[in-house]
C-alpha cells in the first residue's frame, strides 16, 4: 500500500522496550508497506538510560541507529509521584525536553505525530497538541501510566493491545486493535542469519528442552541472580538461554559469563547468556522454546500469546497500577501462564516452580481460542490504515 497523501509523520516513544517494538514495527511498515519515503518519516526518543545508567545510554539510542529517516533523542525526564531530588532532576530534563521538543518539531514540521507511549512522549505531544498537530497514541499494556494518561486526553484517537484498557480513556476514543507485533517473530525456521550458538543449543531440544529466560530488553538483575544461582538444577533437565540485558552497574552478562565458565563442559555448553536476542534470532527462539520465563511487559505477554507459547511470568512488581501483573493475568486466565510474583522470587526454588506449572499445563483446559481474539496481529496496519485515511 502507498502513502497518497504524502504526510510527514512524526513517531516518538521511548524508555522501554515495549515503547521502542511498537515504534519499531510502525515505522518498519510505513517504509517497506505504505512505501512511505524516509524523508517523510521522523523517530524522535529519550536520552535516559535505565535508574543507574548515565545520560545518553538509552535503549533507543543504543537500537535506533544508521536509520534511512530523520532520529532525535531529546534531553528526557520522568514523571514521578514521589518526592526526592531524584525527581527534582528529571523534573529539571523534563523542562529541558520541552525545549528540545520545540526546535524538533519546528525543524521537521510533521502533519501529524504517533506516539508509542513513554515519559519521553509527554513534551512532544504537548506542544504539538499546542501547535494544533493531530495526535495519534498506542497503548501496549492492559493498564495506563501517568505519561499516556496524559497524552491520552491530548489525542484524537487512542489505539489500544488489551480490551481492558479501553476503561481509561474517554468513551468513543479507544479502539481495540492489539499489539504492534514484530515480522520477525514469525520466523520458525533456522536460516543463515541465524546465531549458531542459539542454533546449537536447540539441537538437543528433545532431551533438555530449552527455556528462554528473560529480564525485558533492559534485563532484570534480581531474575539474572536467581537463575544464574539456580543453574546446578536447571541445566540437569533443561537448556537456558539468559538474556541478562547490559546494564553497567551490575554487568550481569559478565557474572554470566563467569559462571558458565566454571560448569562442567558437558553441562556449560546448555547455558548460553546473551545481552540481547537479535531480530534475526528472536522467532527461532521463541517459536522452538519449550517455555518461557521472565518479565510480563505488553510486548512480550502478547507475542507469548500470539505464538501461543506457555509462561511463568515473573512482573515487575513497583511499574504504575501494576500493570507487568496485569499483563500476565490475561494469559494465566486463558490458563497458557502461571505468576511468581518477585516477593516470593527469592526464596522460591525456580526447577520447582517450572516443573509446578508443566503440570498444571497438563491439567487445565486452555482456551485456545480466546487467544486470536484476544490478541490479533494486524494491529499495524489497522493504525496505519485508520490514521491514514484521514485528510
Amino acid at each position: 500500500m502507498q502513502n497518497k497523501n504524502n504526510k510527514k509523520i512524526l513517531v516518538v516513544g521511548g524508555g522501554s522496550g515495549g515503547h521502542l517494538s511498537s515504534a519499531n514495527a510502525l515505522l518498519e511498515s510505513m517504509l517497506d508497506e505504505y512505501m512511505i519515503p524516509a524523508e517523510n518519516i521522523v523517530y524522535v526518543g529519550g536520552d535516559l538510560g535505565m535508574e543507574g545508567e548515565r545520560v545518553g545510554n538509552s535503549l533507543e539510542q543504543k537500537q535506533m541507529v544508521n536509520k534511512p529517516y530523520s532520529v532525535y533523542f531529546l534531553r528526557a525526564g520522568k514523571l514521578q509521584r514521589q518526592i526526592s531530588f531524584n525527581t527534582v532532576k528529571l523534573l529539571f530534563r523534563t523542562i529541558l525536553g520541552f525545549f528540545d521538543a520545540v526546535k524538533i518539531l519546528k525543524i521537521e514540521k510533521p502533519n501529524l505525530v504517533i506516539s508509542t507511549g513513554g515519559f519521553v512522549s509527554v513534551p512532544i505531544c504537548i506542544i504539538s497538541w499546542i501547535s494544533k498537530i493531530p495526535i495519534y497514541l498506542h497503548e501496549q499494556t492492559a493498564s495506563v501510566g501517568l505519561s499516556n494518561k496524559i497524552v491520552g486526553k491530548l489525542a484524537k484517537r487512542v489505539y489500544v493491545s488489551f480490551k481492558e484498557s479501553t476503561k481509561y480513556f474517554s468513551k468513543g476514543k479507544a479502539l481495540h486493535v492489539g499489539n504492534n507485533v514484530r515480522k520477525a517473530i514469525f520466523t520458525k525456521e533456522k536460516n543463515d542469519n541465524t546465531s549458531k550458538e542459539i542454533v546449537e543449543i536447540f539441537k538437543n531440544s528433545k532431551e533438555f528442552p530449552v527455556i528462554y529466560v528473560s529480564g525485558g530488553s533492559l534485563g532484570s538483575h534480581i531474575l539474572n541472580r536467581k537463575v544464574i544461582s539456580s543453574l546446578n538444577q536447571l541445566l540437569e533437565k533443561y537448556s537456558v538461554i539468559l538474556q541478562t540485558g547490559d546494564n553497567q552497574q551490575f554487568k550481569d552478562f559478565e557474572y554470566a559469563l563467569g559462571k558458565k565458565l566454571e560448569l562442567d563442559e558437558n553441562i556449560s555448553r546448555r547455558f548460553l547468556p546473551v545481552k540481547y536476542i537479535e531480530k534475526e534470532n528472536i522467532g527461532y527462539v521463541l517459536n522452538n522454546m519449550h517455555l518461557f520465563v521472565g518479565r510480563s511487559g505488553a510486548n512480550t505477554v502478547y507475542e507469548i500469546g500470539v505464538l501461543k507459547k506457555n509462561a511463568l511470568f515473573i512482573p515487575i512488581p513497583w511499574v504504575t497500577h501494576n500493570e507487568q501483573y496485569l499483563n500476565a493475568k490475561v494469559l494465566e486466565n486463558i490458563g497458557t501462564a502461571k505468576i511468581l510474583e518477585e516477593k516470593y522470587l527469592t526464596e522460591s526454588n525456580l526447577l520447582d516452580e517450572i516443573q509446578r506449572l508443566e503440570e498444571q499445563l497438563k491439567l487445565r483446559e486452555i482456551q485456545y481460542e480466546k487467544l486470536d481474539e484476544l490478541f490479533p496481529i494486524n494491529a499495524t496496519s489497522r493504525i496505519l490504515d485508520d490514521i491514514l485515511k484521514e485528510k
